[in-house]
């Protein structure tokens, strides 16, 4: 045989030898493939089993529970029957007796409210902190002889129309929650102007309200007015530790007057009124009275209630009156 058939030959062998093994080698790794799969399914299905079987002992032992519950509730419901035909009173979910004699504040001017079923129907908007007041309404204008209503010409035209005579009035045309502390807008025992501070250090009042927004409407920094409004609740807190302080919200100006001012409008109203809720809520002892609830319709003041888009003729100025009667705010005793 010459040296090519022989090279020829060795390499034939060399190929079929190849092929032989790269056969072996992909059937061995079908079957490694096959009983790995199988291998996997095997345990999946073993799984499945398992996890249905704690599905079963968990529906088994909710149900257990389940039943338990309805016993302990059956057997609490049969303890509350026993404990109120003995005649025992329910407990609150604090676990104290419930007490509908709230106990309240003992001032003068208490003779003439109704806490215990006041008419809430007309409340508003109104914040104060229920852990220290409840809810209660007028039933005697005696109510006011303790009480200060402080404001700008709108309280003014508050204080002409509202037919009272016992309520004090701290108020005047443009003024100011900047100046209001500072001006001899106020008058002593002696019928003397002075500020309101000196009158506050002279004579106690049980309520006082305050009432400002409009003219500052027009301030570049309405946080200025905040820091106002806190600076004069402060004097007054000061000088009327025992008072309670509404602050009331900025009635809304007419439709027309909002659309045509780019001052005097609603959404301004609106900015100044939030930012003066949200400040009342800083305090635990202060009430925002939603009183331009009990005047607005739609948003704004009906073109009925106003000459000038801003000041509550007699009829509107008495729902304003009616709103402050209607919502008031006892402390509770200590």
């Amino acid at each position: 045989m010459t040296n090519n058939s022989k090279r020829l030959a060795r390499q034939r062998q060399l190929r079929n030898r190849t092929i032989m093994v790269a056969s072996v080698t992909a059937l061995i790794a079908v079957i490694i493939i096959v009983m790995a799969i199988k291998k996997g399914n095997l345990r999946k299905e073993d799984k499945g089993n398992h996890s249905d079987k704690n599905a079963v002992q968990s529906s088994s032992n909710i149900n257990d529970k389940a039943s338990k519950d309805n016993q302990d509730d059956e057997k609490n419901s049969s303890d509350v029957t026993s404990e109120n035909s003995s005649g025992e009173s329910p407990k609150s979910e604090e676990g104290t007796t419930e007490d509908t004699n709230v106990p309240i504040s003992d001032s003068e001017f208490m003779k003439y409210v109704n806490y215990e079923n006041p008419d809430l129907s007309s409340k508003g908007d109104d914040y104060y902190n229920t852990d220290l007041f409840i809810p209660a309404s007028v039933t005697d204008d005696k109510y006011f002889d303790t009480a200060l209503l402080i404001g700008d010409s709108r309280t003014e035209g508050l204080g002409l129309y509202c037919g009272l005579s016992n309520l004090d009035i701290i108020a005047a045309k443009g003024l100011t929650i900047d100046d209001v502390m500072e001006e001899n807008v106020a008058t002593n025992s002696a019928g003397e102007a002075c500020t309101i501070e000196a009158l506050l250090n002279e004579k106690k009042y049980d309520n006082i309200y305050i009432s400002f927004g409009l003219n500052e409407l027009g301030w570049y920094y309405y946080e200025v007015f905040i820091e106002e409004y806190q600076n004069m609740i402060t004097t007054i807190r000061t000088c009327q530790p025992d008072a309670t302080i509404y602050v009331e919200n900025i009635l809304p100006v007419s439709a027309a007057l909002s659309e045509q001012d780019e001052i005097y409008n609603n959404p301004n109203v609106d900015k100044l009124n939030n930012m003066t809720k949200e400040m009342c809520q800083g305090y635990e002892d202060v009430i925002y009275l939603d009183v331009a609830s009990s005047v607005k319709v739609d948003g704004v003041l009906p073109a009925d209630a106003s000459t000038d888009g801003r000041h509550c003729n007699a009829e509107y100025c008495q729902k304003w009156m009616d709103y402050i009667r209607n919502n008031v705010y006892i402390k509770k005793k200590n």
